[in-house]
């Protein structure tokens, strides 16, 4: 169904909106775009796969996460933790987003943030890395090199374990489709709307659903206030209390979504996620101590 509707959006296109679509932008399925390209919308022009920058930067984690989870003492203190893998991929990401115009500076920085994981005071590894977020070379160009200090650096035996992935994740076909930045987050964005006037769990008819993703659209790109116009195209009568509800919802998301994204919140939420998951870690640490074969013996 997602492959005939979407072959469906691009036949159309031209029809519709007098364009064709140059770039499809996808989550790592191979088949939506197979379709495209077998289907041919636009005769002699090909579109082009783009990938989503954000579903490209969970791949590093659940590559990392599986291979924690089938490698033996992988885990545990001092070694892939799931807090050094999530710092892994939010690094790998923010390597692809901060050089989305430049294949070579991305993959540069891809495996400058994997050796700057990796150095130490005896042997800093550096080259690569930029002074827009790596200490050392701010260190180094306030010439206060002699008091700074590395963290715990990453394990050889890490380093090995995760190389391939790496390798796999910085090669020059993914990496030219990340070219742009591009992501769904509009789109994701949209649907969660629908959803929550149409939820899955319950069962909605094709009137329905239109009616729902009519309204995502009207909230979608100018808040509750168009609410107010489909009531009075409707007839509805209007009060200054429904009026003066939707000023202040479409008021407080704004304010939310503004707030949500200043560098204070983004660390909080950051700081949440990571301690979350050192507790989870030791919980499971505790349980593998706790119980196992021959633990009573």
């Amino acid at each position: 169904m997602e492959v005939d509707a979407v072959i469906e959006m691009f036949q159309r296109s031209e029809a519709l909106h007098g364009l064709k679509y140059a770039n499809y932008i996808g989550d790592g399925d191979s088949k939506t775009f197979k379709g495209i390209l077998d289907a041919k919308p636009y005769e002699n022009f090909e579109v082009s796969k783009k990938e989503c920058i954000d579903h490209v930067q969970k791949r590093m984690g659940t590559r990392l996460r599986n291979l924690r989870k089938k490698t033996k003492n992988l885990g545990g203190k001092g070694k892939l933790t799931m807090k050094l893998i999530d710092q892994l991929t939010i690094y790998y990401g923010l390597a692809i987003r901060r050089n989305s115009n430049s294949l070579e500076n991305m993959r540069n920085e891809i495996w400058a943030t994997l050796f700057h994981k990796m150095s130490t005071d005896e042997n800093p590894q550096h080259e690569k890395c930029s002074e827009s977020w790596c200490e050392w070379k701010k260190a180094q160009a306030t010439g206060s090199l002699d008091s700074f200090h590395h963290k715990p650096a990453l394990s050889n035996e890490v380093f090995e374990a995760i190389r391939p992935i790496y390798e796999d994740l910085s090669r020059d076909e993914l990496l030219n489709r990340c070219l742009g930045g591009y992501t769904q987050n509009s789109n994701e964005s949209f649907n969660s709307t629908v959803w929550h006037l149409a939820p899955k769990n319950y069962s909605s008819g094709k009137k329905i659903l239109q009616i729902a993703s009519d309204i995502a659209v009207c909230n979608f790109n100018d808040g509750l206030i168009n609410v107010l116009r489909i009531m009075k195209v409707m007839d509805m009568n209007i009060g200054p209390q429904s009026y003066n509800f939707c000023l202040e919802t479409d008021a407080a998301r704004i304010q939310r979504a503004d707030r949500s994204l200043t560098d204070a919140a983004k660390e909080a939420r950051s700081s949440i996620k990571a301690s979350r998951k050192e507790n989870e870690e030791e919980f499971s640490n505790l349980e593998g101590q706790l119980y196992g074969a021959g633990i009573a013996d």
